[in-house]
């Protein structure tokens, strides 16, 4: 029998979740188990439902328009090419040029502590981590399978490990602790609680490699997300279990947990782990957002050159050109994480942004195409896609961790949604020669050879 070409259930998933098995997500859920106690758990719980709605939508899209360039497609074709290029690379591009440096940061952090000569020789060695990454992903999807799956796999464990240990050990502190609800702290949380939840659509650029992606796709964004919230919801009942509200909300909380119910032998193979998972998000992020620009590129809305393959099937331009962005933006920031927490949360309210358009996205195509072949539909529509735009517009308001960041943050994200508002009015405009507002249903569904004449 012939062996079946293309990713499979499992690589899918694994690139589903490959964003959110990560130090900074570990932290900040850990920090809202410090702040809410069992209410973060109410707000994890709402979170899931406003992650389902992107999930469902992107299913719906990502089979529709089966192209690379994911986001930047479906919003041509809805909205013009103005708000497709704004939501890609404010979305995306823009996520992983603040966030990635963040997480190489900590990488460099956890290094200084356990293995000093390294960080004295190599400087910065989160770059070779980087560099290796990239050289991987340059060779082809199929060994980016086989790495994300093991990686993912090794994580999932890892933290699954860590969560059910510490429950064991501290089950009967926990028992004791009082359950009391409160459904305003709760509502608060849910902006914490939404960025361990993100990113499950980074398998849709895959869609091209996928096997039988009418099937899997939407499967693997939907296992991944109970995953998900199986893992991190025993994972912040753990943190509750051993640590004080006081370690809870410090700033390496992932590491006091590991600490607090191993010892410190088990410093070196957490610090292991948590680097493992930094290689997650930079293995899904090059493969993901490369193609993202690939597909962007595909569609005249970046210079020609990114849209070029190598001979392995690989976006090596847009690769390339992604993995110095992010080695420069890393090296220009040093040793000082705090210097971009305000960036980082603008950043993650530009990806909101996107989840929002893509919402409208799909409303508007239903309404425009009624009679388009779409593999999967989103149940009960508009209604999930009506509580997404609300849901993900009240956490957008109540992005800010803490009052005084607020305003930096929203400038913040007035600059980057005003910098790539520009560039896609003059791109558009003198480049493309196309009217920034105006859909391109028909060219986009004539690039993904869906157009009926």
């Amino acid at each position: 029998m012939e062996k079946q070409k293309g990713l499979p259930l499992p690589a899918l998933v694994a690139t589903a979740v490959g964003v959110v098995v990560v130090q900074s997500t570990m932290i900040s859920m850990l920090n809202g188990a410090g702040i809410g106690h069992f209410n973060f758990l109410v707000a994890i719980a709402i979170s899931a439902l406003l992650a389902l709605t992107y999930v469902l939508s992107f299913s719906e899209l990502a089979l529709m328009l089966p192209k690379s360039g994911s986001v930047s497609a479906y919003t041509q074709a809805a909205l013009g090419p103005a708000l497709a290029i704004i939501a890609t690379l404010s979305g995306y591009v823009a996520v992983a040029l603040l966030g990635i440096p963040a997480e190489l940061i900590l990488v460099d952090t956890l290094l200084g502590q356990v293995a000093p000569r390294l960080v004295g020789l190599l400087h910065y060695p989160s770059l070779a981590l980087l560099l290796l990454f990239c050289l991987l992903n340059l060779r082809g999807i199929d060994l980016f399978a086989r790495i994300q799956s093991a990686l993912v796999a090794i994580m999932f464990i890892g933290l699954f490990l860590i969560g059910i240990t510490g429950l064991s050990a501290g089950g009967a502190s926990l028992a004791a602790q009082p359950i009391t609800l409160d459904a305003p702290l709760a509502v608060s949380l849910v902006a914490l609680a939404f960025w361990g939840l993100v990113g499950l659509e980074f398998v849709c650029p895959m869609i091209a490699d996928a096997r039988d992606p009418s099937r899997n796709l939407p499967r693997a964004m939907m296992i991944g997300l109970g995953l998900i919230v199986l893992v991190y919801g025993v994972f912040c009942l753990a943190g509750m279990a051993i640590l004080p509200d006081e370690k809870l909300t410090g700033a390496t909380p992932h590491v006091d947990l590991a600490l607090g119910i191993f010892g410190p032998t088990a410093k070196v193979a957490f610090a292991v782990l948590a680097i493992l998972g930094s290689a997650t998000l930079l293995n899904t992020v090059l493969a993901s957002v490369s193609r993202m620009i690939q597909g962007m590129a595909q569609s005249g809305q970046l210079p020609a050159l990114l849209a070029r393959e190598n001979s392995r099937g690989a976006p090596a331009w847009a690769l390339v050109a992604l993995a110095a962005a992010i080695a420069a933006v890393r090296t220009t920031l040093g040793m000082d994480a705090s210097s971009i927490l305000a960036l980082t949360v603008a950043a993650a309210a530009c990806w909101l942004v996107a989840y929002i358009i893509v919402h409208v996205d799909l409303i508007v195509l239903r309404l425009r195409l009624p009679q388009q072949a779409r593999p999967f539909r989103s149940p009960l529509f508009p209604l999930p896609q009506l509580l997404g735009i609300f849901g993900m517009g009240y956490v957008f308001l109540n992005i800010s961790p803490t009052p005084e960041l607020a305003a930096p943050i929203y400038r913040n994200v007035a600059a980057m949604l005003g910098t790539t508002l520009a560039y896609s009015l003059v791109w558009t405009l003198f480049v493309m020669r196309h009217n920034p507002f105006r859909p391109d249903l028909e060219g986009v569904l004539r690039n993904n050879g869906t157009l009926h004449e």
